[in-house]
């Protein structure tokens, strides 16, 4: 067989052997597969965009992420903390996509995702998920929301590839696609949206309107948003800025 043949038979079997439940995401199961990775293995699973957009559709626009390229990949097999070990991570995304939603949003779109998953035969991972949060680090067991933002984890045998969904706000998009473009090219001439606290200090805003409580200065946050980009602001994120 060809590696993408190989790496999805052997994947699928980890699957079904380990499961998607972050308790398992240590295990030495997940390295399985990488010894069919390569890059068309990776354009391959670029290609499902098309068939996910279907499956999921009912949902909203599901916008799909870049291609993986094979040097990111094998980058991952060696980002390992010693001790905090996720060979999962290597795999985890090879499928990603993004569904942007206002944050009182976030849990009906995880049941929707859920049921169609269910209805397919597949499986499904909210990370952080517990007894006590349902719906993992987004929301406590009060169900107040604690953050702008969260992923989920999806297998369907139809796919082949484990899925990456982020649904969630859109200022944590626009801010995480800049993080990954610094990660691999700290020259790119983007501005880091951490600086000076500024995703804190919008994430915060937007978990107090969430939340019903008092929101804060929107003046403040532009104040910080001119400042970290020198007055020159990208469009982009002023149309991101004047919606939250």
């Amino acid at each position: 067989m060809d590696p993408v043949s190989n790496f999805k038979e052997c994947l699928v079997n980890v699957v079904n052997e380990t499961t998607l439940n972050e308790t398992n995401w240590r295990s030495e199961n997940w390295k399985k597969p990488w010894a069919f990775l390569n890059q068309n293995v990776l354009n391959d699973a670029f290609e499902k965009h098309n068939l996910i957009e279907s499956l999921f559709q009912e949902i909203g626009n599901i916008i799909p992420r870049n291609c993986k390229s094979i040097s990111r990949v094998e980058k991952k097999k060696i980002e390992q903390r010693t001790g905090s070990e996720n060979y999962f991570k290597v795999v985890s995304d090879l499928v990603a996509a993004r569904i942007f939603c206002n944050v009182n949003e976030i849990q009906p779109k995880i049941d929707q995702f859920r049921k169609i998953v269910l209805e397919n035969h597949g499986q499904m991972h909210v990370r952080g998920a517990s007894d006590e949060r349902p719906y993992g680090f987004f929301m406590n067991s009060e169900k107040e929301y604690t953050d702008i933002t969260q992923y989920i984890y999806i297998f369907l045998e139809k796919v082949g590839y484990p899925i990456e969904i982020q649904i969630g706000h859109e200022f944590a998009a626009y801010t995480f696609s800049i993080d990954s473009a610094l990660r691999d090219n700290p020259t790119c001439g983007k501005v880091d949206l951490w600086d000076k606290n500024f995703y804190g200090l919008v994430k915060k805003y937007i978990l107090n309107e969430a939340n019903n409580q008092i929101s804060g200065s929107k003046d403040d946050i532009n104040a910080v948003c001119e400042e970290i980009h020198k007055g020159d602001v990208p469009l982009e994120l002023q149309k991101i800025l004047s919606n939250i």
